[in-house]
């Protein structure tokens, strides 16, 4: 749009004067309040960009202005009620509103939008200017040019309160406290570069992408044909500026794509070396399990061979019991033995040493139980566990021989010959399954058959094949 810039700011207090009025009042008149605005003869709503109310947000800064402190000569004072507390920042499109209106349907809607596009831009030139102070920004469409209004100033109270203006900041801090004509001249030259800084800006930023100019014609005294001239290139510029924007905008997007794929690439790669790493662990932890397990399998032989040991152990006493009973049965031989086996004195020794015997087979019978629990799981293992069983039930039942059951135990000598025969049978350190076999057969026999003088390899008629 053809045209040149214009950006205004002016700076205002809580209260009013004759010449100027306060903050508050400005307000109402940006929002179109009935009364506030004698210049507007047909007021439209504005149409609010940032924010919904200029009056409400003038309240506020108004409202933090009053518990705000400056700091004067060196001690903290309420600000003044004349002190400037909140900027109105005007800036104006340079296509008049009757030219908007004649234009084409279509041609209308685009530059509609385009001062929209122009408006957002102000909006954010502000925003940088006066960071976190941009309260309400709107645009009227109801004077001869489309215009944006917007209310600027802290709605937070602070006990350093400075000065919001950019050319006054910049007067006051050249000038100082001094009163002389020098030192007003300082003041009014930095006030002056300041505010040709903050048009110069804006130009840069906002004007130079629409296609306005910085100045307009009639301050440079140009003619029609250099100022037509300077529109042309302006608006040349601002296309080249509006196509660089979107070729930027073009390789910004194509680069965030670029970035999204290498990121995808970076996630994929990282989720597989996380899949990688947990396979590896659960590989860590199975085979940690499998070497606990053979450490516990381990530990089970260890038992079990200690088991074993003590199984040993208890029928080296067992073999020692059977030395002490058959001495003991010794003494019962003959005609003595006969005169206790009348009074039944007999007997009751052989029960003794019948329960001693009992005993100590019980305890051997429970800890081949106990082992039993605990080899289940092999089979090899559980075979010898059961030849060892049975081999022992074999030797119960030879140890446990009753006369009334085997009646050829009653001749003399014919005991005690039968414990030293397995004593013997114990001697030859025999396999449990031997063991066993070997006890059944002579049990069966000497059961069925009288009992037969020994040898010296065992019974006549049983002798040992070991």
């Amino acid at each position: 749009m053809a045209g040149y810039q214009f950006i205004h700011i002016e700076a205002y207090a809580r209260t009013g004067t004759a010449k100027k009025r306060s903050l508050i009042s400005i307000a109402q008149e940006a929002d179109r309040d009935s009364g506030s605005h004698p210049h507007v003869t047909t007021p439209l709503p504005p149409e609010y960009l940032l924010g919904h109310s200029f009056t409400d947000a003038a309240k506020q800064i108004v409202a933090a202005a009053e518990q705000s402190k400056v700091t004067h000569g060196g001690k903290p004072r309420k600000i003044r009620k004349d002190a400037n507390v909140g900027i109105g920042l005007v800036a104006s499109h340079p296509l008049a509103l009757n030219d908007l209106h004649a234009l084409p349907e279509a041609e209308r809607e685009a530059a509609i939008a385009a001062v929209k596009d122009w408006a957002e831009h102000v909006i954010t030139f502000a925003q940088s200017e006066y960071t976190n102070q941009v309260q309400v920004a709107a645009l009227h469409w109801d004077e001869s040019y489309p215009h944006i209004h917007i209310l600027i100033g802290s709605t937070e109270p602070t006990d350093d309160f400075q000065i919001i203006h950019n050319g006054e900041r910049a007067r006051k801090r050249a000038q100082g406290n001094d009163r002389t004509a020098q030192g007003k001249k300082a003041g009014n030259d930095a006030y002056t570069k300041e505010m040709r800084r903050f048009q110069d800006r804006y130009h840069a930023e906002v004007s130079l992408h629409h296609g306005h100019a910085r100045l307009g014609p009639g301050r440079r005294r140009l003619t029609r044909a250099q100022w037509q001239k300077e529109q042309a290139q302006a608006e040349a510029l601002a296309r080249s500026k509006r196509l660089a924007d979107e070729v930027q905008a073009k390789i910004d997007c194509d680069l965030a794509d670029a970035a999204m794929q290498a990121q995808a690439i970076v996630d994929a790669s990282q989720e597989e070396a996380s899949h990688q790493r947990k396979k590896a662990e659960q590989e860590r932890l199975r085979a940690e399990q499998e070497r606990q397990r053979a450490e516990t399998l381990k530990q089970q032989a260890e038992e079990e061979a200690r088991q074993a040991a003590e199984l040993k152990v208890q029928a080296e006493q067992v073999k020692s019991v059977l030395d002490e009973r058959a001495r003991e049965m010794s003494k019962y031989d003959g005609m003595f033995g006969r005169v206790l086996g009348w009074l039944g004195i007999r007997q009751r020794i052989e029960r003794n040493a019948e329960a001693k015997f009992q005993e100590q087979i019980a305890g051997m019978k429970k800890q081949v139980d106990r082992l039993s629990a605990r080899i289940d799981r092999d089979d090899a293992v559980k075979k010898q566990h059961d030849h060892a069983v049975r081999a022992l039930n074999a030797l119960q039942r030879a140890l446990s021989v009753s006369a009334d059951d085997y009646p050829a135990l009653k001749e003399t000598g014919a005991l005690q010959g039968h414990f030293e025969y397995i004593q013997r049978l114990m001697n030859k350190n025999l396999s449990a399954e031997q063991m066993k076999e070997i006890l059944e057969s002579y049990m069966d026999e000497l059961q069925l058959s009288p009992f037969k003088s020994q040898s010296s390899d065992g019974h006549e008629g049983l002798e040992l094949d070991c």
